[in-house]
């Protein structure tokens, strides 16, 4: 197996916040391999500002063969790409799992559907399952309660400088603020913001008070198959015409490739790591 991770050319964004070397990683879907190889990429980044930080923007499990292992990295980020703070925000399928844990009988079959079983699989590989309550009962015992805790307790989305970091998006006839103060459990589907694809993606008026904010999020795919990094970049770079920069390189429809991004006060580049 080959990795490779490759980066853009940088552009000009000033984000507003000054002394912050800022990261995001997109979706994951258990790729841990090309995960690991931007964990790597940031490692060797030179530090540029007094605080290097690192977000993730959800969707680190499911569909994948390696969610566990991907949690795993995700959790020792702070080592392993020498930053000083590391924030896992969660995605749908993160809080997809909470919900089935809950409530296995409501929402296991949910999750199960919509890669849930690739977890299982990983976790009880020659164990026979069929009661709703097995299912829940491997999941406790394979994710690390440390994880759940961060997903159902931790922040929902974060604003460093003017760049809003979220899973999937703004409903942009919404105030941003109360849509960003949705309930994280329950909300399967819809207008939510570890949900939305339209009319966030189309919208092109301006996001958060006075459309200041840029919207760094996932959750809808900007490629589906295999991409160079400008391919990469011309499909997920919106920042011109939208305000908005997607990071979920299609990790969902199997690709082993995991995309992110590098701001620092006044320029951006975006980061593509495939594994062959």
């Amino acid at each position: 197996m080959t990795d490779q991770t490759t980066t853009s050319e940088w552009r000009d964004m000033h984000m507003c916040a000054e002394g912050v070397q800022l990261f995001v990683i997109g979706d994951i879907h258990g790729q841990a391999s090309a995960l690991s190889s931007v964990l790597s990429c940031i490692a060797d980044t030179p530090r540029c500002a007094p605080l290097r930080q690192l977000v993730f923007l959800g969707d680190i499990i499911d569909r994948g063969p390696q969610s566990l292992q991907s949690i795993s990295l995700a959790q020792e980020a702070r080592q392993l790409a020498r930053v000083d703070e590391v924030t896992i925000l969660p995605g749908n399928h993160e809080l997809m799992l909470l919900d089935a844990l809950d409530d296995p009988m409501m929402f296991m079959g949910d999750w199960l559907d919509n890669g849930g079983d690739a977890l299982i699989a990983e976790a009880a590989p020659e164990q026979k399952v069929r009661l709703l309550a097995d299912f829940a009962q491997i999941a406790h015992k394979a994710v690390p309660a440390s994880f759940l805790s961060e997903m159902r307790n931790g922040p929902t989305s974060l604003l460093v400088g003017s760049l809003l970091l979220v899973h999937a998006g703004l409903d942009p006839q919404s105030d941003a603020r109360v849509f960003l103060a949705q309930p994280r459990l329950g909300a399967v589907g819809g207008d939510h913001w570890a949900w939305i694809r339209e009319p966030f993606l189309s919208w092109q008026g301006g996001w958060g008070p006075e459309a200041r904010w840029t919207v760094i999020h996932g959750h809808t795919p900007a490629v589906r198959q295999p991409v160079t990094i400008a391919e990469f970049t011309l499909a997920a770079d919106h920042f011109d015409t939208h305000k908005r920069i997607c990071l979920d390189a299609g990790a969902a429809t199997g690709l082993s490739q995991v995309a992110w991004a590098e701001f620092r006060e006044c320029r951006y580049r975006l980061g593509l790591a495939t594994s062959r």
